[in-house]
C-alpha cells in the first residue's frame, strides 16, 4: 500500500484544478483512485498519482457588501 494521507471518502482536488473528487481507494497500479461528477452530470472515474493531489479546498468566496439606502 502506498504512503499517503487521504482515507476512503475524503474530498480531494489535483493540484492544478478546481474540481472536487471523492478518494475511493488505492487502484491495481498503486495510484489514487478518484470520482467525480463532470459538467454535464456524468459520473467519471481515473486514477491519479498521489503527489498530484491535495485535500480539496472549496474556492473562496468574496463577501459581498450591500450598501443601504
Amino acid at each position: 500500500m502506498a504512503d499517503h494521507a487521504f482515507n476512503e471518502g475524503d474530498e480531494v482536488q489535483h493540484k492544478t484544478g478546481r474540481i472536487k473528487m471523492i478518494y475511493i481507494g488505492e487502484g491495481r497500479s498503486g495510484e489514487a483512485l478518484c470520482e467525480w461528477t463532470d459538467p454535464s452530470g456524468k459520473p467519471q472515474r481515473d486514477s491519479f498519482a498521489y503527489l498530484a493531489l491535495k485535500k480539496y479546498e472549496a474556492p473562496k468566496r468574496r463577501a459581498v457588501l450591500l450598501g443601504r439606502s
